[in-house]
């Protein structure tokens, strides 16, 4: 038993006991009161109110602590001023609450002002004078979890033992109650959470082709898994007629710097500017240009976006392309019954460091047999349980072994679904770290 109950038993009178047994048989009753709900900030209205009823306080208020930062934050009061208090933190160890808060022990002073620790911002803060002063902590099985501050006991009074031995009391039962309901908050922003990241999924999925293009005379394949339930990898095809009237196919791979819901928001906004500027551009330079711009002008700072655009005349096999920071995908060709494997170039950074940056177009013609792997560095940089990555070369034997091993239909969906299980399999368990996107074409 607590020695100051111990104490105040074996020396009260009779009447003084039956006061207090009439203040405990009124904790029993509160607490049906702070179990009646769950919600957040009615528990601490409810604290609140039968703080100040009990103690005779003309204002109280609570101050949870923020382990990370190590300071009181302010969380609830009675003071009409609250307004002017909830950015007040106070550092633990620092004033009466942060002493309270670091060391689990109470402070009642009658004369506040006379004592050097008294936090005096508050007062500054909400324009009053604090005279009499409660501070008891909110203990839940022993830690700490913030401070309750009483002030102005009615009738100019100091608090009494009494007063004290309530509230310290009461102050566990207030811990266990904002405790449940910062959990039962908790649940509700996690499933509120999931419901968004699924949300963000639906509609990263609308951003990525529904199915892939038929192409004569080609096998095209795309895939793309996030490391997350969202992620910052992009693939898409946009087929469309240029200014001689010739149908092309732009093939497009992307990686956003990141994971994750953020990386999800940037990829959308990528898409967006994609179908706006593909068919307004003549060139893939003028178009990575404009994206560039687009991108460097509606990113954060410090984000960035790699891509990879190809311009494919399917008819005779030419394809234009530009490489802008993203992995140089590999060109796969037949020479001497052997596949041999070359690697594009690039033409330029990613999007989004700079304006007015000037992208190289490259080109190349695919004969029949040629197979392109264009990927993002979720591929390469899988990692195993002892941080060793895929990496390109690994890429490249598997490929050239599917491609010569392989000759049923559609032979780029083949290829992708060997990479993808070599790749799982070389992680052996290990988490993924990074979005995987691989798209495959190849000219039959």
């Amino acid at each position: 038993m607590n020695s100051d109950i111990t104490r105040f038993i074996s020396t009260a009178t009779e009447n003084e006991l039956r006061e207090e047994l009439v203040r405990y048989a009124s904790l029993f009753e509160i607490n049906e009161v702070l179990s009646s709900t769950l919600d957040y900030e009615e528990v601490l209205k409810l604290v609140l109110q039968e703080m100040r009823s009990l103690s005779g306080a003309e204002i109280a208020s609570i101050f949870l602590i923020n382990k990370k930062e190590k300071v009181l934050e302010f969380a609830a009061t009675t003071d009409p001023q609250a307004e002017l208090l909830k950015d007040i933190r106070i550092p633990l160890g620092k004033g009466i609450s942060g002493y309270v808060a670091e060391t689990g022990k109470y402070v009642n002073q009658g004369d506040i002002q006379s004592d050097s620790r008294f936090y005096k911002e508050v007062d500054i803060t909400r324009g009053g004078k604090t005279h009499s002063y409660l501070c008891v902590p909110l203990k839940l099985r022993g830690e700490i979890k913030g401070t309750v501050q009483l002030m102005n006991k009615e009738g100019s009074m100091p608090f009494s033992e009494a007063d004290v031995r309530l509230m310290l009391n009461f102050s566990s039962q207030a811990a266990m109650a904002i405790e449940t309901a910062l959990l039962h908050k908790a649940a509700i922003l996690k499933k509120e959470f999931e419901r968004d990241v699924h949300l963000a999924a639906d509609i990263q999925k609308q951003a990525l082709p529904c199915e892939m293009p038929t192409i004569a005379g080609y096998s095209i394949y795309g895939h793309t898994e996030p490391a997350q339930d969202v992620g910052g990898d992009y693939f898409q095809f946009i087929t469309h007629v240029d200014r001689a009237g010739e149908n092309k196919i732009d093939i497009i791979v992307a990686d956003v710097a990141g994971k994750g819901i953020p990386a999800s928001l940037i990829v959308s906004n990528f898409h967006a500017a994609l179908q706006l500027l593909s068919p307004l551009y003549a060139t893939l330079g003028e178009l990575a240009f404009q994206l560039n711009n687009f991108m460097r002008k509606n990113l954060i700072l410090g984000t960035f976006v790699t891509a990879f655009i190809a311009r494919l005349d399917a008819s005779s096999g030419r394809m234009h392309y530009v490489g802008c920071g993203h992995n140089p995908p590999f060109l796969f060709r037949k020479k001497d019954q052997k596949i041999e494997a070359e690697q594009l170039q690039q033409s330029g950074t990613a999007f989004g460091f700079r304006y007015d940056i000037e992208y190289r177009v490259h080109r190349i013609d695919l004969n029949a047999g040629d197979t392109l792997v264009i990927y993002s560095d979720g591929v390469t940089e899988a990692m195993d349980p002892s941080n060793i990555q895929y990496e390109s070369e690994r890429l490249v034997r598997l490929i050239s072994r599917a491609i010569t091993e392989y000759k049923g239909e559609n032979p780029t969906a083949e290829y992708i679904r060997r990479l993808r299980e070599d790749v799982e399999h070389f992680r052996k368990g290990a988490d993924v770290n990074d979005d995987l996107t691989v798209v495959c074409l190849q000219r039959n």
